[in-house]
């Protein structure tokens, strides 16, 4: 077996086994807390850069101005509150395909990268529009989302390892039905399904920064 093959047969064999661990443990348990790491670091480092408080933040949601932003950050909200509800009642079924799982394989993560990619094209205005100076430029602010995007990308294929080896051909003929995180686009390919989820996402919060009303 050559270097790059033991290497994936390792990782497989390693996400086989930490994976049903730590979803075996209780909702709030390491997998829960681990998924949640990167979209609640994410939020703190938002909310203690800007040059607002939280409840200014808040209040400013309701004043009709950023109109795309707060309208990214509703549904992404909406879409993670609903999936995740939806799989803690599914899940004792089996694996979950139904629901908001017929549109995209991780729903949850769908819904994270848009709510986080309304709050930053929101806080690049901020920063750009305010007074204030955060401890992040904007350009620094976008880097930080993007980090998250990447960390959404890779627990995808991670879960998808552990999937695998739970549901064999039920999960891969699902797999090969349902798009991994956007809609509408399915592909065998995982090159093209992390390049599609970086550059959708990517292109959304440029225009997003280029048309802030």
């Amino acid at each position: 077996m050559n270097p790059p093959n033991r290497m994936r047969s390792g990782f497989l064999r390693f996400a086989g086994y930490l994976v049903p661990l730590v979803q075996s443990l209780p909702p709030l348990g390491v997998w829960t807390g681990l998924m949640t790491l990167p979209f609640a670091t994410y939020l703190i480092m938002m909310f203690t850069n800007l040059p607002v408080n939280l409840t200014s933040a808040l209040s400013e949601f309701f004043v009709p101005f950023l109109i795309l932003e707060k309208t990214f950050v509703t549904i992404g909200l909406l879409i993670l509150v609903y999936s995740v509800a939806y799989l803690r009642i599914k899940k004792k079924e089996g694996l979950v395909t139904s629901g908001p799982y017929r549109l995209v394989r991780h729903p949850q993560y769908l819904g994270m990268i848009l709510s986080t990619l309304g709050f930053t094209s929101w806080s690049v205005w901020i920063l750009n529009n305010t007074f204030g100076i955060g401890f992040l430029s904007p350009s620094q602010t976008i880097g930080v989302w993007f980090i998250e995007l990447f960390a959404y990308t890779l627990f995808a294929h991670t879960e998808e390892l552990f999937l695998s080896r739970s549901y064999g051909e039920t999960f891969e003929n699902y797999k090969s039905q349902v798009p991994l995180l956007i809609p509408f686009f399915k592909t065998n390919r995982k090159d093209l399904n992390v390049l599609v989820s970086i550059l959708i996402p990517a292109i959304l919060l440029f225009v997003l920064i280029n048309v802030q009303v």
